[in-house]
């Protein structure tokens, strides 16, 4: 998983895709980490269409449990940043139900703590496993 943050480059140390349920609805939560000082994380909770089908595009809303995304900086485990994204959207251009993958695509905008806008551009994920909570 990578992505453009800021202007500049973002790659994933490690990666998650997890199926869960959560108000009686199915939900992916996808989310990637690069490690580092700070430590960088970007994390998703999509509401999915299809809980046997993941692949298709989950627009961003603000404000929402539902397809939410945020992107936060931990220093020494303290929170340093925090962007909420008001828009924007993650595509799973392909889910292999044998293998249990998932690839695709996401961009996103919205504003850190003190109101600064921030976006984030150019992300890609490729063969994340999905596992089931």
């Amino acid at each position: 998983m990578s992505a453009t943050f800021e202007g500049k480059p973002w790659t994933a140390s490690f990666t998650m895709a997890q199926t869960m349920q959560m108000g009686g609805k199915p939900v992916l939560n996808l989310s990637g980490a690069e490690q580092g000082s700070p430590t960088r994380t970007f994390n998703s909770m999509l509401v999915l269409k299809d809980p046997n089908d993941l692949a298709g595009s989950y627009k961003l809303k603000t404000g929402s449990a539902a397809n939410s995304a945020n992107f936060n900086m931990l220093d020494s485990g303290a929170m340093v940043g925090l962007v909420r994204f008001a828009s924007g959207e993650i595509v799973i251009d392909k889910y292999d139900a044998a293998a249990r993958t998932i690839s695709g695509h996401f961009s996103a905008s919205g504003k850190d703590e003190s109101g600064k806008p921030e976006g984030l551009t150019d992300g890609k994920f490729s063969g994340i496993p999905v596992t089931a909570q």
